[in-house]
């Protein structure tokens, strides 16, 4: 018979064992997808999909024993590898990140020409003929533009910047960490970030610069739990910096901290943009951001259904409008920057025109606290957009296969209907039961 601790130990290693086995599955489906090098549709589903099925596994795990932070982080780190010395196959904007930072590198400000203009011929580099969209000026932030200079400093090619988009990898590990912490729940919860397939094939692979703005926007939030006005200003900047798109978690920011923190909070906020678009204004720091907002249409969801009553320029302002009561009704209801950041972010690619899969890589952070299978589901239907890639590269029509929206969206609207209905009834069932409501909690 084996002693009490004996077989305390067994089980608490059972867990990890079943977590290491469970990564073990995804580093082979995602190496054998890392190593083949060209692009094949069939390919990139199955492996994908062989790798999802064992991350769901993982987040089985997880919420029910978190692992070790080290465990994960080597994991991670074993999963990620492979694919630093590829080229992407799934994505083609990585090139335009080398160009503006060869741009800067030569002295010139990358907002000023497009790739296209006879002028940039000057500081081309390998890379030139491979950037989309050659004709417009660049759609990247100043805080992104940064990155790209800090980058090509260190040198003026793919793994260069790769290996920077790790270490923001780790940055945002860290700023889950912390978050976990300081809402008292076990650090191992970033498994929950770390081992997504996702994140593997679009910064590992891909090196999609939306990293940068998610690792500062979640240390961020980790920063005003601990309230850290100062740090949690900077942090938050440079991420609207890089890609906007947390704009509103400032007010609500603001709103969670009081007196001279909430006012230090603001004043080094206001520095931190300062000195990151001063260097740029030469010219328009929006560049084709206008071009891109009125004119791209790619995998929508919401917005697919409204412009079919609507023309595409009422959808969006209509759309828009709507997004602005979900930030009022945020603010009524005094939701913290944490809750109104993943509503925010949620609501938004709801009902954006423009649905990539690295999108998606905003919400997984949050599955690190929080409970939400819709958004699991998203991250793995969403891999399925590329279908789209086929007849690109042999017709140059890009165009996705209508079964697409349909199996990529059923699931997810499901899914949330069913999460935001037992959300609703439980609090009836309570009080139906009122001995439920003395049962401890989760």
């Amino acid at each position: 018979m084996l002693k009490p601790d004996v077989t305390l130990r067994a089980q608490s290693r059972r867990p990890i064992a079943v977590l290491v086995a469970l990564a073990g599955i995804e580093l082979i489906a995602l190496t054998v997808l890392a190593l083949e090098g060209t692009f094949h549709l069939e390919t990139v589903l199955a492996a994908y999909g062989i790798a999802f099925v064992a991350y769901v596994g993982v987040l089985v795990v997880v919420h029910r024993a978190a692992p070790p932070v080290w465990i994960t982080l080597a994991l991670a780190l074993f999963l990620r590898i492979p694919w630093l010395p590829t080229v992407p196959t799934l994505s083609d904007d990585v090139w335009r990140y080398l160009h503006d930072g060869r741009a800067q590198l030569a002295g010139v400000n990358p907002y000023r020409f497009a790739p296209a203009a006879p002028e940039a011929s000057a500081y081309a580099g390998p890379e030139h003929p491979l950037i989309n969209h050659p004709e417009l000026p660049t759609v990247y932030p100043p805080a992104a533009q940064v990155t790209f200079l800090v980058a090509a400093v260190l040198g003026p090619g793919l793994l260069s910047w790769k290996i920077v988009l790790l270490l923001f990898e780790l940055m945002l590990a860290a700023g889950i960490v912390r978050f976990l912490r300081a809402r008292h729940r076990p650090p191992g919860g970033v498994a929950a970030y770390l081992l997504h397939p996702l994140p593997v094939i679009e910064f590992a692979g891909n090196a999609h610069v939306d990293v940068v703005a998610i690792a500062t926007l979640v240390l961020a939030l980790a920063l005003l739990l601990e309230r850290r006005p100062v740090a949690a200003g900077i942090a938050l900047t440079f991420s609207i910096a890089a890609k906007y798109l947390a704009v509103p978690v400032a007010v609500f920011g603001t709103r969670d901290l009081l007196g001279t923190a909430r006012r230090g909070f603001l004043l080094v906020g206001a520095i931190t943009l300062i000195i990151l678009y001063v260097p740029y204004l030469g010219a328009s720091t929006l560049g084709s951001l206008g071009t891109y907002a009125r004119s791209f249409e790619f995998n929508g969801s919401v917005y697919r259904i409204a412009t079919a009553v609507l023309p595409p320029l009422a959808a969006r302002v209509a759309l828009a409008g709507v997004l602005l009561g979900i930030l009022a009704f945020l603010w009524r209801v005094r939701a913290d920057s944490e809750r109104a950041a993943f509503v925010w972010i949620a609501a938004l690619l709801l009902v954006s025109p423009i649905v990539h899969p690295w999108y998606l890589i905003w919400l997984i952070p949050f599955l690190a606290w929080r409970r939400d299978w819709w958004v699991v589901a998203w991250t793995g239907t969403v891999v399925l957009t590329y279908s789209v890639l086929p007849r690109w590269l042999a017709e140059g029509v890009w165009e996705l296969p209508a079964w697409v929206p349909w199996v990529e969206y059923v699931p997810v609207i499901v899914l949330l209907v069913w999460q935001v209905g037992i959300h609703r009834l439980a609090p009836r069932l309570a009080l139906a039961n009122p001995a439920s409501l003395d049962a401890p909690g989760p």
